[in-house]
């Protein structure tokens, strides 16, 4: 009884463990691409933007954009505050940069006042410690955001932020507001 050694039950059990894990690496990655926000809709993520390791525990859904160096970074996550200290945080992390490129505009999608942030410059990258507990920073040259603030009539907000080298991010925009306005579809 060849196929009942204990060897052979070991081997079809790592067996079933890899692929298991294969299966279920492979249905986050899939499930990534429609995003609950808030639980009042669902955005839909390019499939060029692909699913990346989150490098902080606050950030629900981490995607990278482009290659190599030229990656950018897109990150998402429920959010607290304001509206306009946002934004002015957002903007504050940046100095520098064509005043043409700093915008800001507000548009209803779905159930959402969508406000969508444009700013360009030299971006302080807070290395560890999150936005609000400090840690090292480091000045990105050439750097540039578009992102988005999802606020819903219950006060509930959600973050959608594409951060990078300003090449990769002007390149992306259009598909990363799309994506934005995919919650009213």
């Amino acid at each position: 009884m060849m196929f009942r050694s204990p060897r052979f039950v070991a081997a079809m059990a790592c067996f079933s463990l890899a692929m298991m894990t294969f299966t279920a690496g492979k249905s986050s990655a899939e499930e990534a691409k429609a995003i609950d926000v808030l639980g009042k809709a669902k955005m839909t993520v390019p499939s060029e933007f692909k699913p990346s390791e989150k490098k902080s525990r606050i950030i629900e859904h981490e995607f990278k954009v482009g290659e190599g160096d030229a990656a950018a970074r897109l990150t998402m996550m429920r959010a607290g505050g304001g509206v306009a200290q946002n934004i002015k945080r957002w903007k504050g992390q940046f100095s520098g940069g064509k005043e043409e490129d700093q915008k800001t505009e507000t548009v209803k999608a779905g159930p959402f006042e969508l406000h969508l942030v444009d700013v360009t410059g030299s971006f302080a990258e807070s290395m560890g410690g999150g936005p609000f507990f400090g840690g090292r920073t480091v000045q990105r040259e050439n750097y540039a955001m578009v992102g988005a603030i999802f606020a819903s009539e219950d006060g509930g907000m959600y973050f959608a932020k594409l951060v990078g080298p300003a090449e990769t991010v002007k390149a992306n925009r259009e598909k990363f507001v799309e994506m934005t306005k995919s919650v009213g579809k």
